[in-house]
């Protein structure tokens, strides 16, 4: 051990982590820049990550490994040492650890937003293929729902290695017997079209021709997130297998997929209308959207999409509807300083 190791004071590793997790989130670029050897996104970077930072900024391999320098650590916390291990993609550590304690395999932490993530979630996000596998080999649930909704698949999609979202579809697939959620294909038929999987979308309606009909666990369609996200070849599939165009998000957010899609996506805007989408439609949910029409949910949205503005117009969107705060379009955009909104909507 340094002298520098010697010196070291926990509480004040702790305080920094925090300072790093709250820079980072804030957008600041030095502390970005000091996060990115280690993760590339910062929408997913946690006070796990800010600590393996400031783990490593110090010498040590990983939070746990600087606690006990510190001389701080007295006993071994299993829990917290496999996913110290699995977020500095110790694959040789894991391996080890699940050797000596098997049920780790299916273990879970509180994040510090409040939800739950199982330690086969933290391996897909870091995009580890070999520690997702020996996870899955010692007995992890392979397709562990947590509170949002999102099983590791979902994580696996945005780590950039394709190759382990293969590995979790084909062990999900495997495991399942065909049942609910996944009924053999891998993943859900709401999160594949979250996704814009539409080989597993088509393959859940050529199993099951009602899947069209699902929702996700805050009451979304199979139509909402293909329409936000702008996978249009998704949105086209559903529709041609029965998936209503205006059906309502009834559990959080409210609003159809035109109202989704208005947010940023002209392509999959466009295909709504086609086939039939109301542009006057309402929000019907009680809240802070209540009363919007997609042309109001266009207006407030930070990307100032013009072109969605034009296409719901030109659609035969009122200008002048007034949501439940009696606001209209140009309301909202004043509301929420989207300047370029304001000019275009004040110029119809």
């Amino acid at each position: 051990m340094n002298d520098t190791q010697t010196n070291l004071d926990l509480r004040q590793l702790r305080t920094q982590a925090k300072e790093l997790l709250k820079a980072v989130r804030g957008g600041d670029a030095e502390a970005f820049a000091r996060a990115r050897p280690y993760f590339s996104r910062n929408d997913d970077f946690s006070l796990v990550s800010a600590q393996l930072v400031i783990a490593r900024e110090n010498g040590f391999s990983s939070w746990l490994e600087l606690r006990r320098a510190t001389g701080e650590e007295k006993r071994p916390d299993r829990l917290s040492e496999m996913f110290d291990a699995v977020d500095a993609l110790d694959l040789e550590r894991v391996r080890s650890l699940l050797r000596a304690s098997p049920n780790l395999a299916g273990c879970w932490r509180k994040t510090d937003y409040g939800g739950w993530e199982s330690v086969l979630h933290v391996a897909a996000k870091r995009g580890s293929l070999e520690i997702a596998a020996a996870l899955v080999e010692a007995g992890a649930e392979v397709y562990a729902v947590r509170q949002s909704d999102y099983p590791p698949v979902f994580e696996a999609r945005f780590s950039g290695n394709p190759e382990l979202v293969e590995y979790l579809l084909a062990a999900s697939a495997e495991r399942d017997n065909g049942q609910p959620p996944t009924y053999g294909c891998g993943i859900d038929i709401v999160c594949a079209s979250r996704l814009g999987m539409l080989d597993r979308v088509e393959m859940h309606l050529t199993r099951d021709p009602f899947a069209v009909y699902r929702r996700g666990c805050i009451g979304k369609t199979v139509l909402h997130w293909p329409a936000h996200n702008g996978y249009v070849d998704v949105v086209e599939e559903l529709i041609r297998a029965g998936a209503v165009v205006d059906a309502d998000e009834i559990g959080l957010y409210g609003g159809k997929p035109l109202h989704w899609a208005a947010e940023y996506s002209p392509s999959t805007l466009r295909s709504l209308l086609h086939h039939g989408a109301d542009p006057n439609s309402r929000n019907l949910m009680k809240g802070e959207f209540e009363g919007y029409t997609p042309l109001h949910m266009c207006a407030r949205q930070r990307e100032e999409c013009l072109e969605n503005a034009l296409l719901l117009l030109e659609a035969g969107a009122v200008l002048e509807a007034k949501d439940a705060r009696g606001q209209t379009p140009l309301d909202v955009a004043r509301t929420n300083g989207r300047e370029q909104m304001v000019e275009y909507l004040a110029a119809q």
